[in-house]
């Protein structure tokens, strides 16, 4: 059938090489199915442009019938109730934009965002400001619409200055391509809250009904308090954060409260918004339309956007780095959380540190205190003083040298977690330099100088824990591999729990950061257990040879055996695979008085129990300290649910691990138990 469509289509004398077939049905039956007619004129690609490809980003500028439609007219007058609606769309715009979609997906569709110029009422002929409709007056364009359009547009720009200062990644984060179109960039903030302003101002002196006032000027003063918020800048200005917030909300709860009903067929209101603008606007890459979220999911993510910001206020009363961490790893391990959006993050490592400004009040040097306060419970003075440097002029270098290391391995982004497990060591390699150049012999002081490189080997092994963590929660690890990961987290683990025993033994219990490193000590223990159980449990799934299992570990791991590890101290656990056949084939067999799978989650369990009702869950939590219990309880349950089903199949010898389930689990560190 195609071919014969393509030989109507296109008449040219193609028989002659066919044999001087005279009918084209003739000639098309005597062809194999791979052949192909080649004439003059008429390519293959040319056949295959004649249909529509099929994949809808490609397809973005065949415009099919149903999708036709009639010439805008960006002044045709509207009711008050249908300005509201096309304005509440606005918001959905902003926010699909932030979810991670492209400018000309979302906000570019709102078709009068292109016709500025033409609503400008200085620029409108006299004879229009005349003529109107009592319920439909120009200045709803003009003057409202026009002033929403800029709070908008001002929005976007300021959104987008922040998202392109390079602390998160365009295409993979957010989509900041223009399109040659104007975000207002050459207008001032305080111009477009003019704007908005002389919008409210005008309808409260129109004679439109006082309800519709009401839910327009509730719609341009949530977006006025939208770019304020913008406009807020590091050093952020907590308290006028917060008061943003709090009106922002008022507002939106108001707006919640008192929905715009959609607008009737026939309304121009629906003819504002094209989701297929992007045929006709220059793309970097073709892009295919999205639904715009409908209202409830738009103030559903506006009010968490409000939240995200709320949390960010509350941080920066935070002094204290761990607290800042332990948000943060909640925020993306937590179930109940959703990671912050691409706008926020960028903010958020602003605030932490910008231009060499450390949460916008404090010098880099603070930083490197802060390092040893709540890693090992000194300060850098005290330190500086233990280390003694003298006069000596490369001892001064390498000290100033760690210095700047630590400034800048602490203000890393999580982004880089697998780089700064070998910055971590590469500053660990620094100070153990550093104190070897010391010539105290004090015991007191030997003991402060041996906790001072182990403060930077306790955050490498942090780091390492990480990763390895954030590879089971997104499911990178093939079935072979899942034993191995749990195995090299329970000596990771080890190691970091020996540090860790060693700094309770060296600090009191008056130090800030004692009640924190406690509960690091228990959580870190029972989460050991469950990986050594785990590794155990998995470790039948080993079924690929000696070689592909080596070659398949050092490509997972190698972030812990690159070549730059080699001219410094050994950076301990080494990823030795000899160790972990001989290791875990030792757990894989039946439960003994040394080792049971069963006991291990049992007494992990307790651990976590104990944790949930101890003043240790606070630690530098702060606000998050309920947070992080909930979190422990759900670890505590997959301890309770994994001891269950290995006492009822009376140890891991009979165990069947298809009963594990990887996918959709409600655990992103382990899996679930299939009923």
């Amino acid at each position: 059938m195609l071919r014969r469509y393509l030989l109507r289509q296109r008449k040219v004398n193609c028989l002659a090489p066919l044999g001087g077939l005279s009918d084209p049905q003739d000639f098309c039956e005597e062809m194999n199915s791979e052949d192909l007619i080649l004439t003059d004129g008429f390519t293959l690609l040319d056949a295959m442009s004649a249909f529509e490809i099929g994949e809808p980003r490609m397809d973005s500028g065949m415009i099919l019938q149903e999708q036709r439609r009639p010439p805008f007219n960006p002044l045709a007058p509207l009711l008050p109730q249908e300005l509201c609606w096309i304005i509440e769309r606005t918001f959905a715009c902003e926010m699909a934009w932030h979810a991670g979609n492209s400018l000309s997906q979302t906000v570019y569709t709102l078709l009068h965002v292109h016709y500025l110029r033409d609503i400008n009422p200085d620029f409108l002929p006299h004879r229009l400001r005349r003529v109107g409709d009592p319920q439909r007056p120009l200045e709803l364009i003009t003057v409202v619409l026009r002033g929403a359009l800029f709070g908008l547009l001002k929005s976007c720009d300021l959104s987008w200055r922040e998202l392109s200062k390079g602390k998160v990644h365009e295409i993979e984060d957010w989509f900041g391509e223009k399109c040659d179109v104007s975000l207002l960039e050459g207008v001032a903030a305080h111009f477009a809250l003019r704007k908005l302003g002389d919008a409210c101002e005008w309808l409260r002196h129109s004679d439109l009904p006082a309800s519709e006032i009401t839910r327009l000027c509730d719609r341009l003063l949530l977006r006025q308090t939208l770019v304020q918020l913008f406009m807020l800048t590091p050093p952020l200005d907590v308290t006028e954060m917060r008061d943003l917030i709090t009106t922002a909300r008022e507002l939106l709860q108001a707006i919640r409260v008192d929905p715009t009903s959609p607008p009737t067929k026939g309304s121009p209101a629906l003819l504002a918004f094209d989701p297929f603008i992007s045929r006709r606007l220059p793309n970097f890459m073709p892009v295919k339309a999205v639904e715009l979220p409908h209202h409830d999911e738009t103030w559903d993510m506006l009010d968490r956007f409000l939240r995200d910001y709320e949390e960010l206020s509350v941080l920066l009363d935070s002094l204290h780095v761990t607290t800042w961490e332990v948000a943060g790893s909640l925020r993306v391990y937590s179930q109940e959380q959703q990671v912050s959006v691409a706008y926020l993050r960028s903010l958020t490592q602003s605030v932490v540190f910008d231009r060499d400004i450390v949460f916008g009040q404090f010098p880099p040097i603070w930083l490197v205190n802060q390092f040893f306060v709540e890693t090992i419970g000194v300060t850098h003075d005290i330190v500086l003083q233990n280390l003694e440097l003298g006069e000596n002029a490369s001892v001064q270098s390498l000290a100033r040298d760690i210095e700047r290391r630590i400034v800048d391995v602490c203000s890393e982004p999580r982004r880089y977690l697998a780089k700064s497990i070998l910055h971590w060591h590469e500053l660990y390699d620094q100070l153990l330099q550093l104190v070897a150049h010391c010539p105290s012999t004090d015991r007191e002081d030997n003991s402060i100088l041996e906790l001072v490189p182990m403060a930077a080997s306790m955050r490498r092994l942090a780091a390492a824990r990480e990763v390895i963590l954030s590879a089971f929660e997104q499911e990178l690890y093939a079935p072979e591999e899942v034993a191995i990961a749990y195995w090299y987290l329970s000596r990771i683990l080890e190691i970091h729990l020996e540090c860790i025993d060693e700094v309770l033994a060296f600090t009191a219990e008056g130090w800030e950061g004692y009640e924190e490193m406690a509960f690091q000590a228990s959580f870190l223990t029972a989460l050991q257990l469950m990986a050594v159980a785990m590794c155990g449990l998995t470790y039948k799934q080993e079924t690929l040879p000696y070689e592909r299992t080596t070659l398949n570990f050092i490509r997972r791991h190698k972030w812990a055996s690159r070549p730059e590890y080699e001219p410094l101290v050994d950076a301990e656990p080494l990823p030795d695979l000899r160790l972990f056949f001989a290791q875990a084939s030792r757990l894989a067999q039946v439960d003994d008085e040394y080792f049971s799978a069963s006991l291990s989650f049992l007494q992990a369990g307790d651990i976590l129990r104990s944790l949930i009702d101890s003043r240790r869950a606070e630690g530098f939590a702060g606000i998050w300290a309920s947070s992080r219990r909930d979190f422990i309880t759900d670890l505590a349950d997959v301890c309770r649910r994994l001891e269950a089903v290995l006492t009822s199949t009376r140890g891991i010898a009979y165990f069947d691990n298809k009963s594990l389930r990887w996918q959709e689990r409600a655990h992103p560190w382990f899996p679930d138990i299939l009923a």
